[in-house]
């Protein structure tokens, strides 16, 4: 199925009961999705086995913070990728991509059965496979537009977000399992299935002839054709806006703090921490879930507004430092509301985003993963000076602030034509 068909896709479809997973009945989504979670698997499996590997060869845990910090390097060729997604056959693209996971992993699985695997390998796949990984996941969510149609989008990327917390979680045990078990090399020939397996699925999407008509005079002159048509709209500005602000404020609880939070605030180890990690993980899960089992969504920007404000509030809460049951389940709200926020983030900016620019508009909007390492940098700094509550409620009070503000200086965001004129731009 191409990008013209999916907006004239089959009415009835979108009525299937409460199923998270109807959505796959949409063209070749399925094999977007299949190819999508199997890597998803992988990645995650790689990561844990590779943090395992260099705290068992070094003892350091600034050398095995590096292994994730490294999966940020390629975020800054955002705009570059989104490009190419727009000027390129996006199937051959992504079958590049899973290509190249393939080749690095079957290169690191040859060094550790021949004995030949040195602390700089590791690195040097990570950073390597970190250079692809943001152009993927722009290709993701563009393929996915391609093959889905705009009333059940909401459905895919929520689908799309929950596979992405389960690999968190099921991946993460699956790696360490295995590594304890058998140890470094078939966990490592295990991963590299799961990219092989995803290639496969990669190869069975339905070729993207490429239609929009992309200035190909020079890679600036792309570029600058998509910064210029951001600037114009009147809804992107304000949700690349909301894609920062989420990942400077809230998602550093969960992408590093929480150790901090969990060890300062309630004198919890390890077990505890992680519980608490995934009671926020569950939330997420189960927030992206009921938002994709709805058959329709009216304004996603407003919706996200209101899950904003939602999601901030209850840091607020967190703060006060409550009895460690009611942190808990506050946590998991946070979770459920973060997690329906974030979904209608994306489902909002590929709906605002024409085909011919979709995928600059999405490179644009992953510069906004920056946000979280400044998030943690300020979120660490008052976690020392003055405690963890206290950084809790400033990170929640900043959010909540900066969301009452954006709504104001965007107002369509808030407004009933905001709906129509998203769902125009994906037809």
């Amino acid at each position: 199925m191409h990008e013209a068909d999916a907006p004239n896709a089959a009415p009835h479809l979108t009525r299937t009961g409460m199923n998270p997973f109807r959505v796959l009945r949409f063209g070749d989504y399925k094999f977007v999705w299949s190819s999508e979670a199997l890597n998803l698997w992988a990645i995650e499996m790689e990561i844990i086995v590779l943090a395992m590997f260099v705290l068992r060869d070094t003892g350091s845990p600034l050398l095995v913070g590096l292994v994730g910090a490294l999966k940020f390097a390629g975020t800054l060729l955002g705009p570059l990728y989104g490009l190419m997604v727009d000027r390129f056959n996006r199937k051959w693209l992504q079958v590049f991509v899973r290509v190249f996971g393939v080749v690095l992993a079957v290169i690191l699985t040859a060094l550790i059965i021949t004995d030949t695997l040195v602390l700089w390998h590791a690195y040097a796949i990570v950073t390597a496979g970190s250079m692809v990984r943001m152009l993927d996941l722009v290709l993701v969510q563009a393929l996915t537009t391609d093959a889905v149609p705009a009333h059940s989008l909401h459905g895919a990327i929520g689908l799309s977000r929950s596979t992405l917390d389960g690999a968190r979680v099921l991946g993460s045990i699956a790696g360490g399992t295995i590594f304890e078990l058998v140890g470094l090399d078939w966990a490592y020939v295990t991963i590299t299935i799961l990219y092989l397996l995803s290639t496969l699925a990669a190869l069975k999407v339905s070729s993207r002839v490429v239609r929009a008509k992309v200035n190909t005079e020079s890679i600036r002159a792309g570029l600058s054709e998509g910064f210029r048509y951001v600037r114009k709209s009147d809804l992107l500005p304000g949700l690349i806006f909301f894609s920062f602000l989420i990942e400077f404020t809230a998602f550093p609880i969960v992408n590093g703090l929480m150790t901090v939070v969990g060890d300062e605030l309630y004198d919890l180890g390890g077990t505890g921490i992680g519980l608490l990690a995934a009671a926020a993980s569950l939330g997420a899960l189960s927030g992206a879930l009921t938002l994709g089992v709805r058959q329709n969504i009216g304004n996603p920007s407003r919706i996200m507004i209101i899950g904003s404000i939602i999601w901030h509030a209850l840091m607020l809460l967190l703060a006060l430092t409550p009895p460690l049951w009611v942190f808990a389940l506050i946590l998991l709200l946070w979770g459920f509301s973060g997690g329906t926020t974030f979904v209608v983030m994306v489902v909002g900016l590929l709906r605002a985003a024409p085909a011919e620019t979709r995928g600059r508009v999405m490179g644009i909007r992953s510069l906004g993963i920056y946000g979280l390492p400044l998030g943690l940098l300020l979120g660490g700094w008052i976690s020392e000076e003055i405690g963890s509550a206290a950084m809790i409620g400033t990170l929640g009070a900043l959010g909540l602030v900066s969301t009452v503000v954006a709504a104001l200086v965007w107002p369509s965001l808030l407004s009933k034509s905001a709906k129509n004129k998203s769902e125009e731009s994906t037809s």
